[in-house]
């Protein structure tokens, strides 16, 4: 960091500045309903303190000798008229519609962000005279699902009268996270990487993932939002994964592999000699875990992902019990910094330029070089955290959104609820498709709850996942 204002993009940052405009607005746009009508001067207020605390939140990315950097804006009154260009009241859209929000969602989440002149957010205040809303986007490149949360989590707390505590800048590598800590490492490190990689592609040969695209696209154009709610409560949720000895979060995996899989299968069953098929679903991991002090920066974009490919099994346990053992397995390697060389690799990209890197984004769409996935999913978890203890303003709902080129599914729950946030590209992707999808998964959890107990259970002591990151 060459002045305390300056601040490197690390690789991912990069990723999404190479991106902008090719991929589309790459922004984490979030929907926050409250239970209650609030005065707008409160949230005003509230997103004004944000803004000072959160040093990232008035960043704009600058040129530099060769690259670009994210520079620090001091907090004067020149922030001001930006926070005022990026704030409004929105009148028109009614927060208790659900269908009026989702279409509302959509249309911001397709809208740019200006990174090199503006403040790298927008806030839009729905007023309401009994639950007002807020939709609060912010760029990726300033932060990743974790840090989204700890935002809302301070602007919950100053909605109760709590102050916004100051956040610091932390330095943005991800490499002490990634790279061995000792130089004689890695050979060792390389070496299991290349194993592992070859072991992976020939366990693939063969495969056909299941994917819900209607047709091919040469080009990124726009996504869209869906809200759904799943058809079994929270508590309900906790329950049937107790049972079967997992974790909501394996189950949620389990039971939409299985959804894929049995749309694959009604397109067609595989036939004698041909391809597999599977479902091929990436999620996000948080290194910060990773870092030497166990803890790592406190925000910013620290996310890597890893992909599990579940293939038709005879019971729902034995599916879990793949997917929990492939994702054991990709943690551990993270654990031990087995995807430094081409996590490396990545990093150094960024000094081809943004130019080429752009190029390369465009032509992986273009050329079809993308990795096939089924889908993306995210489980925030039980939301409820993000609630000051205590407080009188409270989230009624929240919908998190990040623009993605393949189907991405944002889980949580809140209130007793299970939510699910559908982002699909509409180049390659259909709405019928994805009534298609979400009609098969709330089938696939009827089923899961209308089966017995002696059915499902399965041995307790089976090995458990970590907790996955929330991301984008």
């Amino acid at each position: 960091m060459s002045t305390p204002n300056l601040i490197p993009l690390n690789r991912s940052e990069h990723m999404y500045w190479a991106g902008e405009g090719h991929l589309g607005p790459i922004n984490q746009a979030y929907l926050l309903l409250f239970d209650q009508p609030l005065e707008e001067a409160l949230v005003r207020q509230a997103l004004r303190e944000l803004t000072t605390a959160f040093p990232r939140m008035r960043g704009i990315v600058a040129p530099t000798g060769w690259m670009h950097k994210l520079q620090i804006l001091p907090d004067d009154r020149f922030v001001d008229q930006l926070f005022d260009d990026c704030y409004r009241i929105e009148h028109g859209v009614d927060p208790s519609s659900r269908e009026a929000l989702q279409a509302y969602h959509t249309r911001f989440l397709n809208e740019p962000i200006s990174l090199e002149r503006g403040l790298p957010w927008r806030g839009r205040f729905l007023p309401h005279p009994t639950q007002s809303a807020l939709m609060f986007s912010v760029h990726h490149i300033i932060g990743d699902g974790r840090s989204m949360v700890q935002m809302l989590c301070a602007i919950l707390g100053r909605l109760n009268g709590q102050p916004i505590a100051p956040c610091k800048i932390d330095s943005p590598s991800m490499m002490p996270a990634v790279t061995p800590q000792k130089w004689w490492q890695w050979p060792g490190s390389i070496a299991r990487w290349w194993r592992d990689s070859r072991a992976e592609k020939a366990a693939t040969r063969g495969e056909r993932v299941i994917r819900l695209e209607d047709g091919s696209s040469s080009r990124y154009t726009t996504v869209s939002v869906r809200y759904h709610e799943l058809p079994v409560a929270a508590d309900a949720m906790r329950a049937l994964s107790k049972q079967h000895g997992t974790t909501v979060n394996t189950l949620l995996m389990a039971t939409v592999a299985n959804t894929f899989l049995a749309l694959g299968h009604r397109d067609g069953p595989d036939q004698p000699g041909g391809p597999r098929s599977v479902a091929a679903l990436r999620t996000s991991v948080d290194l910060r875990r990773y870092f030497p002090d166990g803890k790592g920066p406190e925000f910013g974009n620290f996310v890597s992902v890893f992909t599990v490919r579940a293939r038709q099994q005879a019971t729902l346990a034995e599916q879990i019990a793949s997917l929990e053992a492939q994702s054991k397995a990709a943690m551990a390697r993270f654990e031990r910094r087995d995807f430094a060389l081409p996590l490396t690799f990545w990093e150094i990209l960024p000094w081809i330029g943004r130019t080429l890197y752009s190029r390369l984004i465009v032509q992986s769409k273009a050329k079809h070089k993308l990795p096939e996935l089924s889908c993306h999913l995210s489980n925030l978890g039980n939301a409820e955290f993000i609630n000051p203890k205590g407080g009188s303003v409270r989230l009624a709902e929240i919908w998190p959104t990040t623009i993605s080129n393949v189907i991405l599914l944002g889980a949580l729950s809140l209130n007793g609820k299970q939510f699910l946030t559908v982002i699909h590209p509409n180049d390659e992707i259909s709405p019928a498709s994805m009534d298609r999808f979400l009609a098969e998964l709330d089938q696939q959890l009827h089923k899961l709850q209308a089966a017995p107990t002696d059915e499902t259970n399965r041995d307790k002591t089976h090995g458990k996942p970590q907790n996955m990151a929330a991301a984008a």
